[in-house]
């Protein structure tokens, strides 16, 4: 029975103390069907969730997320069997919860001669979202000479008690029901598979035959010699990846021992991880305006040169040195950009977003200052009386600001600023407050 495939497109995912995935949870199922020593069928379901799609929440120091799955096995109009699984998930670290990794898990079952309805339904329990799908599955014939294939991104040793279901002896198949593998991150296929025969069969020798075609076109030609051994051999074949363009790959793989023969097809698809881009805006070039505020005239001049793709580039590339400059990871950097940019629109916003503001642009920059003084111009002044904060940071920045509403509209300028080469002061500032005004209130 050829694989059960179920590629879905990856959810939207927004972080900050809640790891958010919105929509339809996106799950990956395959089975494939195995023959004990009695001639009976195991059927394995392994179901794949990528993590980009669940929500953790954070909790005691990690991010967790927990899914419920629901596997019934029908009979005809008959349910005849249910079993409930509770998946909890955690992460330590938050940016995982954004990367390509994905929870794997497996259930078992023996089938009989007659064919079964499987129904998969799951539930992300922090964000609600629902998975299901169904399919048809029999017993492998009694005199069946080769099993289901199964598509594996690793094979290797392993006694430990990671991925415990997917190990045969002491020997992981970490199987991936996606059938995606990532160029970048396997250098090959592994395709594990057993071979059915009895003792007649011992004196014969077989001959396996792989190929592998993308659009038609033969990429892996394979013959090997096999003799079998006992009742049931498990083979493992390697298919060579990294040279492979991204893409759907079709396979075959046929066996033939003595006067028997039989073939097999799969389908696995080949990717290549691009560069992730980093950004905060959709637009690049608020991107590039919010750049500023960090790295100043240290920008490009070329910018309006510039087009679409290049200006994306460009950003992302500036975030992710100005996170290295300062030995922070690109993506708890934007977090923090954004949970700032965030706080900034919501109470620094006037007539334009509240992160282009004054106000906003030291908020984005500094973080939240450690005092904030607020008070109103005396009428020792030429203008109305006017509402101004100073801002005062402590510790290595040591910085003090000063804002003025001149309007009186919540649009508050920078007028004065200490400790901080990248502000400029307003020589005149003290006319805006009067000459009663207490300069000592500026000191930090």
């Amino acid at each position: 029975m050829k694989s059960i495939r179920i590629i879905l497109l990856l959810a939207i995912f927004i972080c900050g103390s809640l790891l958010f995935a919105a929509g339809k949870l996106n799950m990956h199922v395959s089975s494939q069907r195995f023959m004990n020593t009695e001639k009976k069928t195991l059927i394995h379901i392994d179901y794949q969730i990528p993590y980009n799609n669940l929500v953790f929440l954070a909790h005691k120091g990690g991010y967790f997320a927990e899914v419920d799955v629901t596997v019934q096995v029908a009979e005809g109009d008959s349910i005849i069997f249910s079993q409930s699984i509770r998946d909890n998930i955690g992460i330590s670290n938050k940016e995982d919860a954004r990367s390509n990794k994905t929870y794997l898990n497996r259930v078992s079952f023996l089938l009989n001669d007659q064919p079964y309805e499987f129904r998969i339904d799951a539930t992300d329990i922090n964000s609600e979202s629902e998975f299901s799908y169904s399919f048809t599955a029999s017993r492998i014939n009694a005199d069946a000479l080769v099993s289901d294939l199964e598509l594996c991104s690793v094979v290797r040793p392993d006694s430990s008690a990671y991925l415990e279901k997917f190990r045969r002896g002491n020997i992981l198949y970490q199987t991936q029901p996606s059938l995606i593998f990532d160029k970048t991150a396997y250098d090959f296929i592994s395709l594990y598979f057993e071979v059915y025969t009895d003792e007649a069969e011992r004196s014969e020798s077989g001959l396996i035959l792989m190929e592998v075609e993308k659009d038609s076109v033969i990429v892996t030609d394979d013959y090997i010699d096999f003799s079998p051994l006992r009742d049931i051999d498990g083979l493992t074949l390697k298919i060579p990846i990294s040279d492979l363009a991204p893409g759907k790959y079709e396979g075959s793989l046929e066996l033939q021992i003595g006067e028997r023969s039989e073939m097999k097809d799969f389908t696995f698809f080949v990717t290549e991880q691009k560069q992730p881009l980093y950004f905060v805006f959709p637009n690049p070039d608020e991107d590039f305006q919010l750049l500023r505020y960090f790295l100043g005239s240290s920008l490009t001049t070329s910018w309006k040169n510039y087009d679409y793709e290049t200006k994306r580039r460009y950003v992302s590339q500036s975030w992710k040195s100005w996170a290295q400059a300062n030995a922070m990871s690109t993506e708890s950097m934007l977090d923090t950009v954004h949970e700032r940019v965030d706080y900034a629109n919501k109470y620094y916003g006037h007539f334009d977003p509240g992160w282009t503001s004054d106000r906003g642009r030291i908020h984005i920059r500094n973080g939240k200052p450690d005092e904030i003084y607020s008070d109103t111009s005396s009428d020792e002044t030429r203008y109305v009386r006017k509402d101004y904060q100073i801002w005062k940071y402590r510790g290595k920045l040591n910085a003090v600001y000063l804002f003025v509403d001149m309007q009186m509209s919540g649009n508050y300028k920078l007028v004065y600023v200490n400790n901080d080469e990248r502000e400029t002061s307003n020589p005149d500032y003290l006319k805006y407050l009067g000459d009663d005004f207490d300069t000592s209130l500026l000191e930090n």
